[in-house]
């Protein structure tokens, strides 16, 4: 007897209705979907990783807690630890106890606002030298909403010393190692308003070297410039290490000696001893002796440096 045309064959299946097909095909697009996403986001991450770790900067990332989430591998180059060692591990747990507060401080400022922070900060590296780092913080979160604190730190120590060697020697003179005319001004300026701040005073000394052009002429450039190594010399010796000592000109130094109230005499004594004490040398005898100078400046003194300079000058011209 046949069947009735109702009925399926022993072992057959039963077909699937088209909600659920349609229901399947959304599963497998949707399963799709977050495969190729997260394949694009591991390529990413892996491009993103490779592209920091060619780079010169120091790049890491901390979430909110302060705990590292990322870095480059300069940065566990720069701080000697291991990749495995220092994920997830707090500033607390990496650095000394001064130097994880510190960098704590600036991450919750960072998290506290909405913009980047920029700073100038010294680290010691892995060989005991103190680099100079140029470092940007910034605040991000994710799609969750999650809040993290990046930073980007670029070795800034070989541009720091280069302008530190240029400026010291834009205002020290060559010859003799003192301060020359702009880093006397640049010191002696800002020291005599704080003098006159606390109300003491200051004593202003010009010294004039006479007789070197004489020895130019008959020595030659070397012995003039020996004679005035050896007046920069004998400065320094009778002047304390807090006075300001500078050579101005050719054959003149000025000195301001802060804190020195009644002391004139005693600086004039000191001085005029040196200068005997030189000239009793029979090789330099006659060939040049000094010209001095000095000026009592009050504390209610409102004269600038240069004016006060110029007095001493004239005090100079005048005894010469």
């Amino acid at each position: 007897m046949s069947q009735s045309s109702g009925t399926t064959a022993a072992g057959d299946e039963a077909p699937i209705a088209p909600t659920e097909v349609a229901r399947l095909r959304e599963a497998l697009a949707l399963a799709h979907a977050t495969v190729e996403s997260s394949e694009r986001f591991s390529r990413h991450g892996l491009l993103m990783q490779a592209f920091m770790d060619g780079s010169a900067q120091l790049a890491w990332l901390k979430d909110e807690r302060g705990r590292l989430v990322w870095a480059n591998r300069h940065w566990f180059e720069q701080f000697g630890v291991d990749e495995s060692a220092a994920l997830d591990k707090s500033d607390f747990e990496l650095f000394p106890e001064a130097e994880a507060q510190r960098i704590r401080a600036l991450d919750l400022d960072v998290l506290g606002g909405h913009a980047p922070r920029h700073s100038i900060e010294t680290m010691i590296g892995r060989d005991g030298r103190e680099l100079i780092w140029r470092v940007t913080r910034f605040p991000f979160h994710d799609a969750a909403g999650q809040r993290y604190v990046g930073g980007l730190a670029e070795d800034d120590t070989e541009r720091v010393r280069q302008h530190e060697v240029a400026h010291r020697q834009s205002i020290t003179d060559n010859l003799t190692g003192l301060l020359n005319r702009n880093g006397f001004d640049a010191q002696a300026e800002p020291e005599l308003l704080r003098a006159r701040r606390r109300g003491s005073s200051c004593t202003l000394v010009c010294i004039g070297l006479d007789g070197l052009g004489g020895v130019n002429e008959r020595l030659g450039s070397a012995a003039s410039d020996a004679l005035i190594s050896l007046a920069s010399m004998i400065l320094r010796k009778s002047f304390r290490t807090t006075d300001i000592v500078a050579r101005i000109g050719d054959d003149s130094f000025a000195i301001l000696a802060p804190d020195s109230y009644g002391e004139v005499d005693v600086i004039r004594r000191r001085l005029q001893a040196a200068v005997a004490e030189l000239s009793a040398n029979p090789i330099l005898e006659a060939q040049f002796d000094f010209r001095i100078g000095l000026l009592h400046c009050e504390p209610a003194g409102s004269e600038s440096l240069a004016q006060l300079l110029e007095l001493v000058d004239r005090q100079m011209t005048a005894a010469s």
